[in-house]
């Protein structure tokens, strides 16, 4: 009873704050994957010329949704349900005050919105409109419970259906679910033609990244690029960006600012320098049937001598566990890999006999720090090798950090604090002795 009326009155004043800040844009970033990247190009072009908010955290719940929006900071690692009162009174006060304030601190607020279930951005229509609703991707198994990937749909595109104006990711959401768009107000993006809004390559290069132009209808002739970026998916973002960009009347030459100092997240196919003049793409955040496919494909499309793929659990998925890790073994190709080893029950029991029949070397190991030993032993000179996993008993960073040229670049790895480094030594001590 405490909770809901906590959130009633979160609510309200969320309100208040728009309302008597009619200036303050939201742009509300959702879908299956693809979210971090999307909400971080976005905040870093239009911080060219606007004063941005955005939390790098991923919201689990209403209430943490809305306190990001307010810019109110929650404890992270510590349970939604320990909060206890004085905690969650500290912080409606904060709330208060913010949305009471004369001067905002920001005048456009991106938001991730991270349904675990279906209903939750249905659930904002009371709060208020985004601005802009950005969708970057639908696929099953993103969810708390098992949901079709209709379901899902259904879910992520209810967003860009309660907003003044919606950005669609025209690459990674199935055509058929076009049907589900209500919202005129809409356009596309994405890095092929089909797309309103689109990046055309020139050249590409592992040091330099892309070079190009991102298309528009505001832009017929584009805007030119070169964005430090690997891997196609990658690259949408960054025209999403631009497409937000537009609609906040930005300058071309600002757009063009804040689309030069874009790179690499950590975790996503950041490529770091592996010991004896090997190449490491760290691609360890997180891992799905989308994400891992796009990033083989990254890894063939590359012209190097030797290719080594570690694919680790994709976890999340379910029913379809068996498939999903099934189809991406049966993606692994002996004439483009030198070796596949796979980390984690899943990835051994599904992923690796399937493309051990497709005629590729493979090794499967218990956990990441076995994983990385094999790499290190097995990495040549101008080599590449890619490591795509989910977190949670897989944490594929540790492999990496093996193979590193430099301890000074473990700092660029994903899950590095105190916290993170205890949870991890916990699990891998499981298979020590």
């Amino acid at each position: 009873m405490f909770k809901k009326s906590f959130e009633k009155k979160m609510i309200r004043y969320v309100r208040q704050f728009f309302a008597d800040h009619a200036d303050v844009k939201l742009i509300a970033v959702t879908g299956s994957a693809g979210k971090t990247s999307a909400k971080t190009a976005i905040a870093t072009v239009l911080s060219q010329q606007f004063a941005v908010a955005m939390h790098a955290a991923e919201p689990t719940s209403h209430m943490q949704t809305l306190l990001q929006i307010m810019g109110v900071r929650y404890p992270e690692n510590r349970p939604e349900e320990k909060w206890g009162f004085w905690h969650r009174r500290k912080m409606m006060r904060a709330v208060k005050k913010r949305a009471r304030a004369e001067h905002p601190e920001a005048h456009v607020i991106v938001q991730e919105f991270s349904p675990m279930q279906p209903g939750f951005n249905a659930w904002f229509q009371q709060v208020i409109l985004p601005d802009m609703a950005v969708v970057t991707s639908v696929t099953s198994g993103r969810m708390r419970v098992e949901h079709t990937v209709e379901e899902v749909a259904g879910e992520m595109l209810t967003l860009a259906n309660n907003a003044r104006f919606a950005a669609i990711n025209r690459d990674d959401i199935d055509g058929r679910f076009a049907a589900f768009l209500t919202n005129p107000q809409m356009t596309t993006y994405g890095t092929s033609e089909v797309a309103e809004y689109y990046f055309e390559q020139q050249d590409f290069s592992l040091e330099h990244g892309y070079v190009g132009k991102i298309i528009g209808p505001e832009y017929p002739d584009g805007i030119a690029v070169t964005l430090p970026l690997l891997g196609e998916h990658n690259l949408r973002p960054a025209v999403v960006a631009m497409l937000a960009g537009v609609r906040m009347g930005m300058t071309k030459e600002l757009i063009e600012k804040g689309l030069s100092q874009l790179g690499s997240l950590p975790g996503r196919m950041q490529v770091l320098r592996g010991a004896d003049q090997t190449i490491l793409i760290d691609d360890s955040y997180s891992s799905s049937p989308l994400t891992a496919l796009s990033a083989l494909q990254t890894l063939y499309s590359l012209e190097v001598p030797q290719r080594i793929v570690v694919f680790g659990n994709m976890n999340g998925l379910r029913k379809d566990t068996q498939a999903g890790h099934a189809k991406l073994g049966a993606q692994c190709s002996p004439d483009e890999l030198d070796w596949v080893v796979t980390v984690g029950e899943m990835a051994n029991q599904y992923l690796a006999p399937v493309a051990r029949r497709r005629g590729c070397q493979v090794k499967e190991c218990r956990d990441a720090l076995m994983a990385g030993g094999f790499v290190r032993e097995k990495l040549h000179a101008g080599g590449v090798a890619l490591f795509k996993g989910s977190s949670g008993g897989v944490w594929l960073e540790e492999a990496i950090k093996v193979n590193l040229h430099s301890t000074e670049d473990e700092k660029k790895l994903v899950r590095q604090s105190p916290d993170w480094i205890k949870r991890k030594n916990e699990f891998f001590s499981r298979f020590r002795g």
